[in-house]
């Protein structure tokens, strides 16, 4: 066969999907719900996780702190899940303080 011509489908190959191969099936792919309250004290920015327990950063960034966060949330999720233990979520999740701002993470592992 001509390597310049296309080869015919078969039943066996995969069906075409559109976009960039990145061979993982995204179905797959787990996603956790990560509740950030945050608040910016002077020059520092505080956050904490409001549904995952022991999670707090500081840092001179809003990027960066959340940086840190999802960071230490996959971290704590990925070792309960690979312990097969539940994560150590808060239900309901912990109440905002005065001052905080809310914002609702999809994290991917």
């Amino acid at each position: 066969m001509n390597p310049d011509t296309p080869r015919p489908s078969t039943p066996s190959d995969p069906p075409a999907r559109p976009g960039l191969p990145i061979g993982i099936d995204p179905a797959n792919v787990p996603a956790f719900g990560c509740i950030v309250y945050f608040a910016r004290e002077g020059d520092v920015f505080r956050g904490r996780v409001a549904n995952l327990a022991g999670i707090e950063v500081t840092a001179a960034s809003q990027r960066e702190m959340l940086g840190q966060i999802v960071a230490r949330f996959k971290s704590a999720v990925s070792d309960s899940l690979g312990k097969d233990e539940t994560p150590a979520w808060i239900d309901p999740p912990a109440a905002k303080q005065a001052g905080e701002s809310k914002l609702f993470l999809p994290v991917h592992l």
